[in-house]
């Protein structure tokens, strides 16, 4: 999501609605192509905070790279509605590794990947140089950011969270960090998402998530906002 100016701490959590389609083209055992499509709204605030609204896209490609960890490459594009005033884009290349504590073996049939055991964990690390334009005077930014995210996955209803007709748990816990000083609130965060998942088929899969942020302006100073936001997100596979 692009940023917003910084602003002191509020007492009231900002409230959030977010929304994501994922398209997958799993191309081989090696390959899968895909693009993410996430509105994001906030719905209620603390004065004298602006209301905004973005929308992202982020295409993605990533290899495989044996049983333990994949290859993974974006590409962020967002456009936020900060105020009547002023609108921004970001434009984030990404790279990094997500790395499988428990490991994987492949499906020959449909070149899905299997998990080994009931529980999923793994950790996502990724680079990325954000790019921040302005519709205004407000000079554009560059900056690196830093990001590790822990994930885990676990069935309910199935041995697999592969397994057809399968309701799942899902939990994650990110880490974003700037070595930079940038003066908005969401350089620095730390990021908790936990929810319940459901995949009909092969084919197409739903997550329902909430979503809890805190901020802070640098790596210095201390959390001063929270926003939480309740994150619906649908996936389409071929």
């Amino acid at each position: 999501m692009a940023v917003l100016s910084a602003s002191p701490a509020a007492a009231q959590t900002d409230k959030q609605m977010w929304g994501a389609l994922t398209l997958d083209w799993i191309r081989s055992h090696t390959l899968t192509l895909s693009v993410d499509v996430e509105p994001k709204v906030l719905v209620s605030h603390s004065p004298p905070d602006p209301g905004w609204s973005t929308l992202d896209v982020t295409p993605k490609a990533e290899f495989v790279r044996g049983k333990w960890f994949d290859l993974v490459s974006e590409l962020h594009l967002g456009q936020t509605q900060q105020t009547d005033q002023q609108d921004s884009w970001e434009v984030t290349p990404r790279i990094g590794f997500r790395f499988h504590v428990l490991s994987n073996v492949v499906d020959d049939l449909r070149n899905e990947r299997q998990p080994r055991r009931r529980l999923v964990l793994r950790n996502v690390v990724r680079v990325e140089s954000r790019n921040l334009y302005y519709s205004d005077s407000t000079p554009q930014s560059s900056t690196v950011r830093y990001r590790d995210r822990v994930e885990t996955l676990f069935p309910v209803n199935r041995p697999r969270i592969t397994n057809d007709g399968v309701v799942y748990g899902s939990a994650d816990v990110e880490w974003f960090w700037s070595p930079q000083g940038v003066p908005e609130r969401f350089a620095n965060k730390q990021r908790v998402r936990a929810g319940v998942g459901y995949r009909w088929n092969y084919a197409w899969r739903l997550e329902t998530l909430l979503v809890w942020d805190r901020s802070r302006d640098s790596a210095e100073n201390a959390f001063s906002t929270v926003d939480a936001a309740l994150d619906v997100r649908l996936r389409r596979v071929w």
